[in-house]
């Protein structure tokens, strides 16, 4: 079914099966979800690019088991729903810049931390709404396709004496072995912070987190005058702000004529080697008159002095 009768579809369904709808206390909560998921469907394809249909109930019971598990501080019990290439993607930033863990080892190692890290010490998930989606062509926004379980709950959040109440989505997809390998969360932190008294994901960044990151410097000597080579650094900056996995690049240039220096940060070593094979990597000595062989240096993050 096209988009625009997915929702249509969605509000039957929900008028017709208590499967779907999980502890939810009115069709209200129905409704404001019904919104939600037509701009993550929007979002993700758009009217004339995917098909979607309603999935099974048995996955919005995975999700809604997992939550629980969270919310109880079992976490250790919640890694068994998680396959081992888990991706982990928090709420601060927009879909390039939101801190995202890579893999079961990191998705671990968050949760293993995150009740020292964040000040939160009890918390209770209810009024649940769930929509199971199966998507049957590949999804530009997620970069994948297949069947996810889209999640509306309100989380009343304790830290100390405080208490923070937020209405959140998260969105699960899921692998063929009915696995978790996808996590899309979407909620307002400022109640959050306000109670924590802290932005624990803003002292819990990328650049503490993520071992796998690590920062690659070339050093070039280039015939283009400063005016020709920033003019055409700048022209070819929006192509790379596009490269996956890049979290940053630095254009800097040292005291000797003609010399610059481009500093990249990346998610992962996986990340760099891809771009390394790219049309975009194999047209930096020509863009740019690079007359002697670059110079590269790659070094680990360990970590980082400020946030």
């Amino acid at each position: 079914m096209q988009a625009p009768r997915l929702y249509f579809v969605m509000l039957i369904h929900f008028r017709n099966s208590k499967r779907t709808i999980m502890n939810s206390r009115s069709l209200f909560y129905a409704s404001i979800t019904l919104f939600f998921i037509s701009i993550f469907v929007l979002a993700c394809g758009g009217q004339d690019k995917a098909t979607y249909e309603i999935a099974s109930a048995e996955y919005t019971q995975i999700a809604e088991q997992y939550l629980q598990h969270l919310a109880h501080q079992e976490f250790t019990d919640s890694y068994a729903f998680l396959a081992d290439n888990v991706e982990f993607k928090l709420p601060d930033g927009d879909s390039d810049t939101r801190t995202i863990y890579k893999g079961l080892d990191n998705v671990m190692k968050f949760w293993d931390n995150y009740v020292v890290e964040s000040g939160n010490n009890q918390a209770e998930f209810t009024d649940f709404v769930h929509i199971p989606v199966q998507v049957n062509q590949h999804v530009e926004f997620v970069n994948t396709q297949g069947v996810f379980d889209v999640c509306y709950f309100s989380a009343t959040l304790h830290y100390g004496s405080e208490i923070a109440w937020v209405r959140m989505h998260w969105a699960f997809h899921f692998n063929p072995e009915k696995r978790i390998d996808g996590i899309f969360t979407y909620y307002d932190r400022t109640p959050i912070i306000a109670a924590a008294k802290k932005n624990f994901l803003a002292s819990n960044s990328k650049l503490k987190t993520n071992n796998d990151m690590l920062i690659q410097t070339i050093k070039i000597k280039s015939s283009l005058s400063e005016d020709v080579l920033m003019k055409t650094a700048h022209e070819r900056a929006e192509k790379f702000r596009q490269v996956p996995g890049l979290l940053q690049k630095y254009y800097t240039k040292t005291d000797q004529p003609g010399e610059y220096i481009g500093v990249y940060v990346w998610d992962s070593q996986e990340s760099m080697q891809s771009f390394r094979t790219t049309e975009l990597a194999k047209t930096i000595p020509q863009a740019y008159q690079v007359v002697e062989a670059p110079k590269i240096e790659t070094t680990d993050v360990l970590f980082q002095l400020r946030d």
